[in-house]
């Protein structure tokens, strides 16, 4: 592998995929991208309580600045490796779309992402973002559990 992008979140299997990502990438000296996209259907489903605390463009900023600080600390643990982050945004788009989209953009040739492993009428009607994007991904995607 050469260039790969790993998307995280805030949750302990996307920490487990970014720990194997970083392994992938210094043992095949390749180039990370670590990536995180700012859902904005977050705000449709809990708008209200979202607009009580100072409005959507707050909302959307307070996801925003969450997201660039799990990029921060993800890349102060690179350890050597050629990293970059990436804050994403959905833009009424699925995240997986927009994962994959930009991984296309990107060139990569592997994408690692966690797979929560949850269950759920969500996830029957939906399906996984990560299940989503191996569906439609271009390049190889490697599904981690939380280990």
């Amino acid at each position: 592998y050469k260039n790969i992008l790993v998307a995280i979140d805030d949750s302990e299997t996307s920490h487990s995929a970014l720990t194997e990502a970083k392994h992938i990438a210094k043992t095949s000296q390749a180039k990370l991208h670590i990536v995180h996209v700012v859902d904005e259907v977050l705000l449709n489903m809990h708008g209200h309580a979202m607009l009580d605390m100072g409005g959507a463009d707050a909302a959307v900023a307070t996801l925003r600045q969450a997201g660039q600080e799990l990029l921060d600390n993800a890349l102060k643990d690179a350890g050597g490796i050629e990293a970059e982050g990436i804050l994403l945004e959905a833009k009424k788009r699925r995240v997986s779309e927009t994962i994959a989209e930009k991984a296309k953009e990107l060139a990569v040739d592997l994408i690692v992402i966690g797979r929560h492993g949850k269950r759920g009428l969500a996830t029957l009607i939906l399906g996984s973002v990560a299940e989503q994007l191996a569906k439609i991904a271009t390049a190889s995607v490697l599904l981690v559990r939380q280990h």
